[in-house]
């Protein structure tokens, strides 16, 4: 058994959230980081290129072509494309693709670490999601996926944003560490397929496991704001969510303010939701385990 990984992502992002994934995965023993730069010309390629575990690719039209893809397709179709290729380039080991929000924890110990008490015949894990929300008093914590019944006890009014997704915005599905070598399969977000198509199963790894994917969605509101058109035009929403954007854009006068609303109610948690989700069992509480942004 081994521990040894390699870690894929395709990110565009600003480089405080790029310098936390390449800081959070090397100490958690990732032998290399496969990059592919959506912006092909990315600042901090020059940067990247001066770190060994990196290899930073720019993914220009040409790289697309290569890949049997036009340059505009959707944006999960390319990172799927870059994904797959990335783990069948990858020859021992494991393999974890996550997006550059994203940060796979174990509790006690390191990925690595964790990787290496796995048994030899298991060949894929997912790790479900924690997502990241704020409390009254300004500090973070992550909330679990929970079952749907509990969700209208603890969100009320905005319900319906969180149900179909356990209590989270974002995806509770988690991402998937896959051990090298697997013949002809294909990664998407969540998971991978085998060739003919079949969703392949493996184990899943939950709060009770000590596991979490920690995702940073919406850490501000810049943050949210600047993503949210794309948001709403791929699976990042559900369509109460979307609906609920949709309302808000109407608006001719207060657009801004109704978003902004928006994100306070749905990703700052009131003192009373905050005890509902910790007698759930429904909040991870890291204190500072997790840095801040630089």
């Amino acid at each position: 058994m081994t521990g040894a990984f390699t870690v894929a992502a395709i990110m565009r992002e600003p480089l405080p959230v790029l310098t936390r994934f390449l800081n959070w995965y090397r100490a958690q023993g990732a032998g290399r980081m496969i990059l592919f730069l959506d912006d092909p010309d990315d600042p901090a390629l020059p940067y990247l290129r001066t770190i060994p575990e990196v290899d930073a690719r720019p993914c220009d039209a040409a790289f697309w072509t290569r890949l049997g893809l036009p340059p505009g397709a959707r944006f999960t179709r390319r990172q799927n494309a870059a994904l797959t290729l990335a783990y069948h380039e990858t020859s021992e080991g494991w393999f974890l693709n996550v997006d550059a929000d994203e940060l796979m924890r174990f509790e006690g110990r390191t990925i690595a670490e964790a990787l290496a008490t796995w048994p030899d015949e298991l060949q894929t894990a997912r790790i479900l999601s924690a997502e990241q929300v704020f409390l009254a008093d300004g500090t973070e914590a992550f909330r679990l996926p929970l079952p749907r019944p509990t969700i209208n006890e603890i969100y009320g009014a905005h319900a319906d944003l969180f149900r179909s997704r356990f209590g989270l915005i974002g995806h509770p599905e988690g991402k998937s560490v896959y051990r090298a070598g697997l013949p002809g399969i294909r990664l998407r977000q969540h998971w991978a397929h085998e060739a003919d198509g079949a969703r392949i199963h493996g184990e899943i790894l939950r709060h009770e496991d000590g596991a979490h994917l920690l995702h940073f969605a919406a850490p501000d509101y810049d943050t949210w704001r600047r993503k949210l058109d794309w948001r709403r035009g791929s699976h990042g929403f559900t369509d109460p969510m979307k609906d609920a954007l949709e309302r808000i854009s109407d608006s001719q006068t207060e657009r801004e303010e109704g978003y902004r609303a928006l994100y306070q109610a749905i990703h700052t948690l009131t003192p009373e939701q905050e005890a509902q989700l910790d007698a759930k069992g429904g909040l991870l509480r890291l204190g500072d385990e997790i840095p801040p942004l630089g």
